[in-house]
């Protein structure tokens, strides 16, 4: 992983708001909506952590390796498991390394609660969508907690689970030769 330049977390914060817009018009909060970073801690609050504050380290990194994306620790809740992406096996179950290979067992991408994953595995596979500028992903310094459990573990995916999940499989099948990705990175 490398540091392309420093950036913040306010420009994280309209990267976000940003996206979102695209994402969801009719939902979306208003350019005009106030400061963008309590906008987030209010709308979005599980895109913050906790310790996100002015002595938060903020970057835009290149993941310019297949363990530096490999190695992020992936979302854990109702649906992932559900889906069987997330399954306790022992350690680094979380990895999204380890999330792919059990997306692709399962045939995850096949199935019909997949759709949006599947979008994004179709246009990353044909190419017409890389992990950049304005579709990068976001990552943090991982908990305690979840590098106990994932030892290979250093940072979390917190935005960007929809884009890295298909581009580490599609990596994993040999379909997709490996491209660096940009992301936000924020360290403690």
């Amino acid at each position: 992983m490398r540091v392309a330049r420093q950036s913040s977390i306010e420009e994280y914060a309209c990267w976000y708001l940003r996206r979102d817009r695209r994402k969801h018009p009719a939902l979306s909060i208003a350019d005009d909506a106030g400061d963008p970073v309590e906008t987030m801690r209010r709308k979005h609050s599980g895109k913050m952590r906790d310790w996100f504050s002015a002595s938060t380290r903020w970057d835009i990194v290149l993941l310019d390796t297949v363990g530096d994306l490999g190695n992020l620790v992936f979302l854990e809740c109702d649906w992932t498991t559900a889906e069987r992406l997330v399954i306790h096996d022992g350690p680094n179950h979380r990895l999204l390394s380890r999330v792919a290979t059990n997306a692709i067992s399962g045939n995850y991408f096949e199935r019909p609660s997949a759709w949006k994953h599947r979008g994004y595995y179709d246009e990353l596979a044909n190419g017409s969508l890389r992990i950049e500028g304005e579709n990068r992903v976001a990552i943090c310094s991982a908990e305690g907690s979840e590098v106990r459990s994932n030892p290979a573990a250093q940072y979390y995916l917190l935005d960007g689970v929809g884009r890295c999940l298909p581009y580490m499989a599609l990596l994993t099948q040999h379909l997709r030769e490996f491209a660096p990705i940009e992301a936000f990175r924020a360290e403690r």
